[in-house]
């Protein structure tokens, strides 16, 4: 899947999703997240995994539509 891109308080925040992790790249620094600690996401389609924001505080990944919410 792509790219997603936000900011994060000023920082580039980038979301993407292989197979079977989830990575988020903060100003360079990638943490990859296995898709298996979260059944709902390893589940979605694309569409739904590409529908995420940012908390209004910039520490949590949010996907509403799957109730998930990943602390950053």
């Amino acid at each position: 899947m792509g790219i997603v891109s936000n900011r994060r308080k000023d920082q580039e925040l980038k979301v993407v999703f292989n197979d079977d992790s989830l990575i988020v790249d903060l100003e360079g620094k990638e943490t990859a997240i296995p898709l298996l600690w979260y059944q709902s996401l390893l589940n979605a389609s694309a569409e739904d995994k590409a529908k995420w924001k940012l908390s209004g505080d910039g520490t949590k990944l949010i996907w509403e539509n799957l109730n998930v919410e990943i602390l950053l």
